[in-house]
């Protein structure tokens, strides 16, 4: 018996299962005027993905002293019951969001956190015009949760020397320490510290926590009741006319009681 092996076959096979499934997706678009300000004490009840198409927007994270900007093609991604609040910063800001429930015994760790996407793919997923198709929704939101997972596990191992500062920096904001205190934390150099610190943030050591500071202040005057006088003492600023500075730097406003 002759067996003719001329053609190569090969047959490729996989099976999986996710640790989860999306359910009760959603998709919405929002345009909304400067200054519009709104506010989650516990989080939204869904998984959202949010798209800025156009303008400006901030989003500040209470729970663990962090504000971020977001700017025209920029994609944030909030779990569940993640408390937040926002303010838009330029006239007619125009967002896209796709919002989602997941069914899962853990949720998996890269989900537990906001996160920033950077890839260039999720551009076409919110430019698209089919985004009233339910399965098309389904499929674009499995998709932005494969590069996500992607993009959470790449953490340059050089970035990771900054954290106990930025730790520090997110949970005393209010104090006064010198740039060498931060370093020392880190077991680095002070110029070397610095420029580290400015190219992982793209801001200083001292931008990044008065815009912690100018965060918290807005959120104790505007929502907890406090005077600009108190909210900017309780925050770490000593100088009231340089904490109106500050204040307008980062908010394009005055503080007003």
């Amino acid at each position: 018996m002759v067996f003719d092996y001329g053609d190569i076959m090969e047959d490729i096979r996989f099976d999986g299962k996710l640790e989860y499934s999306i359910v009760n997706v959603g998709y919405i678009q929002v345009v909304r005027s400067a200054n519009y300000f709104f506010e989650y004490k516990k989080g939204k009840d869904l998984f959202s993905f949010i798209y800025v198409k156009d303008g400006e927007i901030e989003y500040t994270f209470p729970k663990i002293q962090e504000s971020i900007i977001l700017k025209k093609d920029n994609l944030l991604y909030i779990p569940k019951n993640y408390p937040y609040y926002t303010t838009y910063l330029k006239e007619n800001t125009a967002i896209r969001i796709f919002t989602f429930d997941i069914e899962s015994n853990t949720l998996p760790k890269f989900l537990s956190k906001h996160f920033i996407l950077k890839s260039p793919e999720t551009f076409s997923v919110f430019n698209s015009n089919n985004n009233q198709n339910t399965l098309l929704i389904y499929s674009n939101i499995y998709r932005l949760l494969y590069i996500m997972r992607d993009e959470s596990q790449i953490v340059p191992l050089k970035y990771r020397k900054i954290t106990p500062a930025i730790d520090r920096i997110k949970q005393k904001y209010f104090e006064n320490h010198k740039i060498s205190y931060y370093a020392d934390l880190c077991n680095m150099s002070e110029s070397n510290f610095r420029k580290l610190f400015r190219e992982y943030t793209t801001m200083s050591p001292v931008e990044y926590r008065n815009k912690i500071r100018i965060a918290q202040s807005r959120r104790m005057i505007e929502i907890e009741g406090y005077t600009v006088l108190e909210a900017a003492y309780i925050t770490g600023f000593n100088n009231m006319s340089f904490f109106y500075e500050t204040y307008n730097k980062y908010k394009n406003m005055h503080p007003k009681s």
